[in-house]
């Protein structure tokens, strides 16, 4: 039986591989980075109660409902990111836009994590009363260079708590009979000693400290001299990058004469397997 406190970090991975995904998406949809804060709005279960409600059927390798809420503000926002367009009130276009946004967010969720955790769908779709038997919970505040600010909160049903409790059973035999009870459990598996073989191996990480896209004929103008404007502030977190993949954000600091990175937020875990 796993411990609760373990069935947590399960959810929240689970969970946060879905939140990044989300996040990813609304980027290229709007144009514009957004990332997720690395501490999150206070709780708005209360104020979200009359919001905007997602119901996420889980089927497949994985099995069980998840239910995605926010407010109207929130949603809005979202939607007019989505549709490149002003702000408006939440009709059908609006609804439209949302519901279109998380699923291509959940096309990029399923692809990334079906490694781990086989191949699974979502269908999503909109709700007026959540079911009582949503219990754990999960949050998230993602921000973009406009200040603008959308916390959703992830609500995971007891079905799929299980499911994704019974897939990391499988998976590690130690989490089976439990340490208190298994002789063998302060001996590493096979699979863990073999990551251990590779742990100092060194691997080349990359400072980003933004981007832009160039025509050709631009790229053959640029002479000594030449100043190439990025995408973002100097305000903003740069970003470290592991084989082209952002695994943390922080601030740019001068270490005896050389650039560092001060860690402020750490968006993929490089220790464990990814979230799926």
């Amino acid at each position: 039986m796993i411990m609760d406190e373990t069935a947590e970090r399960i959810r929240e991975s689970f969970s946060g591989a879905f939140f990044s995904a989300l996040v990813e998406t609304l980027s290229e949809a709007s144009g514009s980075p957004w990332r997720i804060a690395a501490v999150p709005d206070a709780d708005l279960s209360l104020d979200l109660s009359e919001g905007v409600q997602v119901k996420l059927r889980v089927d497949g390798s994985l099995r069980g409902d998840l239910l995605l809420k926010l407010g109207h503000v929130e949603a809005c926002v979202l939607a007019s990111k989505f549709l490149r367009q002003p702000a408006a009130d939440f009709g059908t276009e609006q609804s439209d836009a949302m519901l279109g946004l998380i699923n291509a967010g959940i096309g990029r969720f399923c692809s990334s994590v079906a490694q781990e955790y086989g191949t699974f769908t979502i269908e999503a779709t909109y709700v007026s009363q959540a079911d009582p038997e949503f219990a754990s919970v999960s949050q998230i505040t993602a921000t973009d260079n406009e200040s603008n600010r959308v916390s959703i909160l992830m609500y995971m049903n007891p079905v799929l708590g299980e499911a994704l409790s019974l897939h990391f059973q499988a998976g590690n035999p130690v989490a089976k009979t439990g340490t208190s009870m298994n002789p063998e459990a302060g001996r590493k598996t096979p699979a863990q000693g073999n990551l251990n073989l590779v742990m100092d191996v060194e691997l080349n990480v990359t400072l980003r400290f933004g981007q832009r896209q160039l025509t050709l004929r631009e790229v053959l103008e640029l002479t000594s001299g030449s100043v190439v404007e990025l995408d973002r502030q100097v305000d903003e977190p740069v970003e470290l990058l592991l084989e082209g993949k952002v695994i943390a954000r922080g601030e740019a600091v001068v270490i005896d004469g050389n650039y560092g990175l001060r860690v402020t937020e750490v968006t993929q875990r490089t220790s464990s397997p990814a979230p799926c």
